[in-house]
């Protein structure tokens, strides 16, 4: 093993190779090439442009709006179910919200074919395997129709829980 003293030389004639090398002083392969101006625009010294010319311009393109068809058939799907845009991020697992997501989920798979990925970040982060679970209940309830959990009452606990135990 070396001292830390040769470990502390060894490294400073390392790095004194590494700075001095003839590469590090070599030319670039590529120069820019300007004829006597900057290569970019000082943007202080851009003129903006007129308001009437802007004004022209907005009346000729109509203003972009942010609605993508994936937002399209949330707004719908929320509207149908009388909830707001933020239920589809919500961590509520009750049965409105739950058919909720279920029926977006289900829908944008469908219709504009996302991803599972896609579909569970768009459902606030959700895994693929959740988005996937929403698809097929969605699908069997088209099919089959929706029909309300029964729960199961258990009555005479007591008395099985002492037979099963002799």
């Amino acid at each position: 093993m070396m001292t830390l003293e040769e470990l502390h030389a060894h490294y400073k004639a390392v790095r004194s190779r590494l700075d001095n090398s003839p590469i590090k002083n070599k030319e670039p392969a590529v120069r820019l090439i300007c004829a006597g101006q900057a290569p970019y625009p000082d943007p202080l010294n851009v003129v903006p442009p007129e308001v009437e010319v802007a004004a022209d311009l907005a009346a000729q393109n109509p203003p972009m709006t942010s609605e993508t068809p994936a937002r399209r058939i949330m707004a719908e799907v929320a509207e149908k179910h009388n909830m707001p845009m933020a239920a589809f991020r919500s961590a509520n697992r009750t049965m409105p919200f739950v058919n909720l997501r279920h029926e977006a989920c289900y829908r944008l798979s469908i219709e504009l074919g996302f991803s599972l990925k896609q579909i569970g970040r768009l459902m606030g982060d959700r895994d693929h395997t959740t988005v996937m679970n929403a698809i097929n209940r969605h699908k069997k309830i088209l099919v089959e129709g929706y029909k309300p959990k029964k729960r199961k009452r258990v009555t005479g606990v007591a008395a099985q829980a002492q037979t099963n135990h002799v």
